[in-house]
């Protein structure tokens, strides 16, 4: 399918204690006898856990226990390596975190992405950003698969729809906030994810979609995804191109799926590539946002929602030290690897979530005329972002 550029544009919108045997009579009566019998003792086969060190040789204790704690760690690691970044996680240093925080894991990080856009030839650039998804090109950052990223997600209240932060300051997140970080589509229609395949035109849809990975089900790996944008960004802009990229950009920046297979159904929307700078995705994110905290905080494996959205909003919004942190439309091409490790050594140093919660920025639109601006006389408007701080 030939793509066929949109004259329009994207439409601007602002010792477990180990278990000692308690004395009775005849230990007491004997205690030899009773110390003999515990160090003779065999192991006894039981389930795969803390359990194990029950009823050991006091010798022994420390080994089982050990080697009850690497079965664990091997087990732990066996779920994350199913998902697509090799990054290992260290916890050591985030002595200020929650006791209770756990490393957070995602099945799609953005790893891949973030590898096959680069070198993305003009056209192919100018073609993303006709349907406004543009700031994804500027994406930059680590999985930061850690015990930060749990925080950040759990700070997020869903009811309040905030990040909840210390001195009982808040982050309120809107539909704005996402634009202001990813630079998305805020108006227009609903995204739509049929859970039935009854449409004609969206069964013959993915019957074509699937037929290009060898498949008539389900939806293909992220890698097999990634893999058939980099053959088409080598030729001229297609549907196919574009449609395989926005899968690779929610799945990693919006919604994914807590097993391997893509997030797909949002798609029902996007079978008119003329229409998807038209749609709400703001309204998505959002809406993902919250569902995928609760079920994250639920205990999900993994964490589906949009994540590289709350660590650069929590970044910005959030000021540390009185440094004042650049900003510019989106943000996401402001917060990349350097800023944000920059940043870690001071959450890590003095904890999460201490500082001084600004406003979000605002995004104005001025005039332009060639004398005010000479460098870039080609546009009739530039935009300029304006912040101030609160309480």
């Amino acid at each position: 399918m030939q793509y066929e550029p949109s004259s329009e544009t994207a439409p601007e919108t602002k010792a477990y204690a180990l278990d000692d045997q308690h004395p009775t009579k005849e230990n007491l009566a004997n205690p030899l006898s009773s110390f003999e019998t515990k160090v003779q003792m065999e192991p006894q086969a039981t389930k795969e856990g803390d359990n194990e060190v029950k009823n050991q040789p006091t010798t022994c204790k420390k080994e089982l226990k050990k080697e009850v704690a690497q079965k664990k760690e091997k087990k732990r690691k066996r779920k994350i390596e199913e998902s697509d970044s090799d990054e290992v996680v260290k916890v050591d240093d985030e002595k200020h975190l929650e006791v209770n925080a756990r490393p957070l894991n995602q099945r799609i990080t953005p790893k891949q992405f973030m590898k096959v856009i680069k070198d993305m030839p003009e056209t192919h650039v100018n073609a993303i950003k006709d349907i406004g998804f543009g700031g994804f090109l500027e994406l930059d950052l680590d999985a930061h698969k850690s015990i930060f990223s749990d925080q950040v997600v759990r700070s997020f209240d869903p009811d309040r729809v905030s990040l909840v932060l210390d001195k009982n300051q808040e982050i309120d997140i809107t539909q704005l906030d996402i634009h202001l970080v990813y630079g998305l589509p805020m108006a227009g229609e609903l995204i739509e994810e049929p859970y039935q395949e009854i449409d004609e035109t969206w069964k013959e849809f993915l019957r074509r979609w699937r037929g290009l990975f060898g498949m008539t089900s389900g939806s293909p790996l992220n890698s097999n995804v990634i893999a058939e944008i980099e053959r088409l960004k080598y030729e001229p802009v297609s549907k196919d191109f574009l449609l395989h990229f926005i899968i690779c950009a929610v799945n990693c920046c919006i919604r994914s799926t807590a097993n391997p297979s893509l997030n797909y159904k949002f798609l029902y929307s996007c079978m008119d590539t003329t229409k998807i700078k038209h749609l709400n995705w703001c309204e998505y994110a959002y809406r993902s946002l919250i569902s995928s905290t609760i079920e994250w905080q639920d205990g999900s494996a993994f964490f589906t929602g949009p994540l590289p959205f709350l660590m650069i909003c929590y970044f910005d919004r959030l000021q540390r030290s009185k440094i004042e942190n650049p900003r510019q439309f989106p943000l996401i091409s402001i917060w990349k690897k350097e800023l944000i490790k920059e940043r870690m050594k001071i959450e890590n140093k003095r904890g999460f979530g201490k500082g001084l919660v600004i406003d979000r920025m605002q995004k104005i639109q001025v005039q332009q005329n060639e004398q005010q601006f000479p460098e870039d006389s080609s546009k009739s408007t530039k935009e300029i972002m304006v912040s101030s701080n609160f309480k």
